[in-house]
């Protein structure tokens, strides 16, 4: 595995692999993860680039649970908690303990879900400034 760029097929592998294991019970237990999943994206190198996106993915999941918002299809809300979980879980395809790569997978995996839900997202978006 390049340590520059994880295999985006393995990215996208584990995207389905964890999403397929998604409940609703998930989906909150993320939200209430949301600031210790904050600090991942705002302290950890790899992931400082999708802060905002990691935040507008975990309000979309509030809004979710809360009720707020259902337009976006259960397959796209189980990958995104289902990438979370894989990010929160330090032991994934490259333990993240490991220097200078560890947390090296967890970008890609978040980047491979961002491109399947990037539609979702947006209009999510719209729909949350749009208020």
């Amino acid at each position: 595995m390049d340590k520059e760029q994880i295999n985006n097929e393995e990215a996208e592998e584990q995207v389905w692999e964890y999403a397929g294991k998604v409940s609703e019970d998930d989906v909150l237990e993320m939200t209430q993860k949301a600031e210790k999943m904050k600090g991942f994206f705002r302290h950890v190198n790899a992931l400082k680039k999708y802060w905002t996106d990691a935040n507008d993915v975990l309000s979309l999941l509030r809004d979710r649970v809360s009720g707020k918002y259902s337009a976006t299809p259960w397959r796209i809300i189980a990958a995104l908690t289902g990438t979370l979980i894989y990010i929160f879980n330090p032991f994934d395809l490259v333990p993240d303990f490991i220097p200078g790569w560890g947390y090296l997978d967890d970008a890609a995996v978040f980047a491979a879900v961002l491109r399947f839900a990037a539609k979702d997202l947006e209009a999510y978006r719209a729909w949350r400034d749009g208020k």
